[in-house]
C-alpha cells in the first residue's frame, strides 16, 4: 500500500476561494484534506493507492500543470507558485519483530 503526501501553503486572504476549489477536486477524487493545527494555512493531501509510475505522472501534472489540467487554478493560491509544492510518495513497511531479533 502506497500514500501520496501533497504539502503546501494558502495564504490567509486566499482561503476560502482555496476551499472551494479542493471541495470540487475531493468530490470528484476523494482525496484527505488536512490542514495544519497548529500552522493554519499549510495543508496536506493524502492520496492512497497510486503506485510509484503513477506517482511520477501525478507529481509531474501538479508541477507542471497544461492548461486544461484541473491543478492549473491552484497555482495562484499557494504562497509561492508551484515552486512550493512538495510532493512524497511513500511505501508501507512491513517489520516483523521475529525476524529483527534472528
Amino acid at each position: 500500500m502506497c500514500k501520496v503526501f501533497v504539502e503546501y501553503t494558502i495564504s490567509e486572504g486566499m482561503r476560502t476561494n482555496y476551499l472551494q476549489y479542493m471541495q470540487i477536486i475531493i468530490d470528484k477524487t476523494g482525496l484527505l484534506l488536512y490542514e495544519g493545527t497548529d500552522q493554519p494555512g499549510l495543508f496536506i493531501e493524502i492520496w492512497s493507492n497510486l503506485n510509484y509510475s503513477a506517482f511520477l505522472d501525478f507529481k509531474r501534472e501538479r508541477l507542471n500543470p497544461k492548461d486544461e489540467s484541473i491543478w492549473k487554478p491552484l497555482i495562484p493560491f499557494v504562497t509561492g507558485g508551484v515552486e512550493k509544492i512538495h510532493i512524497w510518495h511513500f511505501s508501507k513497511v512491513e517489520v516483523c519483530i521475529e525476524r529483527l531479533m534472528k
